[in-house]
């Protein structure tokens, strides 16, 4: 059944029944989180442009070459509802200067600003949810800051806040929003601000900004959350949010009807890892069995997922993989908003759901799980906490200083102390790298929905990958890296089987490149998926060693790994690891009437976690409860290779 557009209301009617409304439907008050009066005023959102404008006059012409872009396309201020409810300030205008490589006020009382080189390009992706609810309410000529629940939750008695914020909260949680709080007169002030300052801060070929917000839907605490990107500077006057409806098939729908009025659209799933098994499902949301026009809603709308991010990864588990000696990396198994609750990992990966696409593409005849990959932070302090060394924390100043992060431990009489979640399983993470022509809205967004894009958990390793039935075409590329996109596949492309001919093999071109202020590699890898008997397969196979040695043929590894760091200073081996990883790999095992899915991954030499560089800066002890060292990691989107029987739809 498809969701009905909302009608959209009189502003004169809205200001006119707004505070009637209100008086009927927020009396009386009712955790532990309080407002603070400084966070967001309407003062603070400098850039309030009109969507038109956003210097579309300076956009620089497309190379025929691709170049490769970093950014974070999953950042959150103090207009989002939780992020201003553990007393976050930072502004909007906050986000797009730390982008930029400026420093800002944070929660600890200190400036942060981004070690390396700016991003570029972001997407300030506040909540959809009370979206313009923080604004509105910090603003005394509102008529929402006149309600008394309202004016409870900004004022100065802890107590009262903590009682007002409670109610707003459990409406918040439960998606039975307070009707006045969603109301158009509070939602699209907002809506058109951040809207306005998305195309105020765009500098075409410089820095790029989207226009975007998430849906956060959350059954039984379970995490089917979403970022919307628009690719221009327009938008519907209103978000689509999980109180419109929490079925994400709702969103999908409403965003075939925005695409239809001429706002081109995607959506990029996130924290699938605390989905428990619902984002990569195989029937609907609401049990039915899946069909190929479901399967084509999906893979329109949603092209690429989210992998790497402060709240663990969501490419692969152990469970899953039980042969992949890395999967076991930033795992966080619990339901996103029910942490007492153990996260089912099938349904709950990109690997899985790449697995998962060719089974459904055989029964459906449409893979509704062709998804590139990407990494973001989802930071909520109008920053993008992805360096190891340099990390500040998730939100608010709960988690702002090692000293903080280090103490979160509960401890109990008789009781092994627990490591937090925040402690525990918190991750500096991640970034997106995209390969575009141009630093524009419009190539990149375009780049994401081909999905020549790659995750990372941090570090700006740039990664590579083409396919071909030619393998001297791809030792070529080998030889020549950066050459133009012609004759073969790159990364999240399908490559078909020839015309008339039966294929021999695959053969794939990668490279990587350590990020110039990071540590070296340690090795090259394919993991390749493919369709055996309807029953979905997967392989873990290196291809190219740090120290020149060739992978072992029977085991698929290379021979050795790099020393761990110096844990009294993180310092690394001297001359250990490789700067620069290439190689050609054609797939020994190929059978053309499989079909299959091959993407690259590169693995770095193991360097110190931030909770590591935290115990040293404050002369603390390494908290046993948590993983001293990782091995950061870049993860490309993958290359399908069709069957030569299969006849699929586009």
């Amino acid at each position: 059944m498809r969701l009905r557009r909302p009608e959209k209301p009189s502003l004169a009617l809205s200001i006119a029944t707004l505070v009637g409304c209100m008086s009927l439907t927020l009396t009386g008050c009712g955790e532990d989180a309080s407002a603070k009066q400084s966070a967001v005023s309407p003062a603070a959102e400098s850039g309030d442009k009109s969507s038109a404008e956003n210097g579309a006059q300076n956009v620089p012409a497309p190379s025929t070459l691709r170049s490769l872009y970093f950014g974070d396309l999953h950042v959150h201020s103090g207009w989002s509802f939780d992020a201003y409810a553990d007393q976050v300030t930072a502004t909007p205008l906050d986000a797009y200067r730390y982008a930029r490589g400026e420093a800002i006020d944070h929660a600890s009382g200190k400036k942060i600003q981004i070690n390396g080189p700016p991003l570029d390009f972001m997407a300030l992706t506040d909540h959809a949810e009370y979206l313009g609810v923080v604004r509105a309410a910090n603003n005394p000529n509102h008529p929402l800051a006149k309600q008394p629940l309202i004016r409870n939750w900004t004022g100065q008695n802890r107590q009262v806040q903590q009682n007002a914020f409670r109610r707003i909260r459990e409406t918040f949680q439960s998606r039975k929003p307070f009707p006045v709080l969603i109301h158009d007169s509070v939602i699209q002030p907002a809506w058109q601000a951040l809207i306005g300052l998305a195309n105020s801060e765009y500098v075409p070929g410089e820095f790029t900004t989207f226009i975007g917000f998430e849906y956060t839907s959350n059954p039984e605490g379970r995490n089917l959350h979403r970022n919307v990107l628009f690719r221009g500077a327009t938008a519907p006057y209103r978000p689509f949010s999980a109180m419109d409806s929490p079925n994400p098939e709702g969103l999908w729908r409403w965003m075939d009807d925005t695409r239809a009025q001429g706002h081109e659209l995607l959506a990029i799933p996130h924290n699938s890892n605390g989905s428990d098994g619902e984002m990569f499902a195989t029937r609907r949301f609401d049990g039915s069995a899946t069909d190929d026009a479901w399967a084509a809603l999906r893979a329109r709308n949603e092209p690429v997922a989210e992998v790497m991010q402060i709240k663990g990864q969501s490419e692969t588990h152990p469970d899953l993989s039980p042969d992949d000696e890395w999967a076991n990396f930033s795992i966080v198994d619990v339901r996103t908003l029910d942490p007492q609750f153990k996260s089912q990992p099938k349904g709950s990966y990109g690997r899985d759901a790449l697995k998962t696409g060719l089974e459904l593409e055989r029964a459906l005849g449409m893979n509704p799980y062709r998804l590139g990959f990407i990494g973001s932070t989802d930071g909520h302090n109008a920053s993008s906490p992805f360096e190891e060394d340099n990390y500040t924390g998730k939100i608010g100043p709960s988690d702002a200083t090692p000293e903080k992060r280090l103490a979160m431990i509960e401890t109990r009489p008789g009781v092994e102390p627990v490591v937090s979640i925040t402690t525990r399983w918190g991750s500096s993470a991640g970034l997106a790298g995209i390969w575009a022509e141009a630093n524009t809205r419009e190539a990149i967004f375009d780049a994401i929905r081909r999905r020549e894009t790659f995750a990372t958990s941090g570090p700006r390793i740039r990664l590579r990958m083409h396919a071909s039935w030619d393998a001297q075409l791809v030792a070529a590329l080998i030889a020549t890296p950066n050459q133009p996109e012609t004759d073969t596949v790159p990364m999240g492309g399908v490559l078909a089987p020839p015309i008339g001919a039966t294929p021999t093999a695959p053969s794939l071109a990668i490279h990587a490149q350590k990020d110039p202020s990071e540590a070296p590699l340690e090795r090259l890898q394919v993991v390749k998926g493919w369709l055996k008997d309807g029953v979905a397969h997967e392989r873990v196979i290196d291809i190219a060693c740090m120290d020149g040695a060739r992978p072992d043929p029977k085991s698929h590894r290379c021979p050795n790994a790099a020393p761990k760091p110096n844990l009294k200073d993180c310092s690394l081996a001297a001359g250990v690891g490789a700067a620069d990883l290439r190689a050609t790999w054609t797939d020994p095992d190929y059978d053309a009437t499989q079909s299959a899915f091959y993407y690259a991954r590169v693995i770095q030499v193991s360097t110190c976690r931030w909770s590591t560089f935290d115990a040293l800066r404050t002369s603390q002890p390494l908290n046993s409860g948590v993983p001293p060292w990782i091995q950061e990691r870049a993860i490309g989107s993958p290359i399908w290779v069709e069957a030569k029987q299969q006849a699929t739809k586009p």
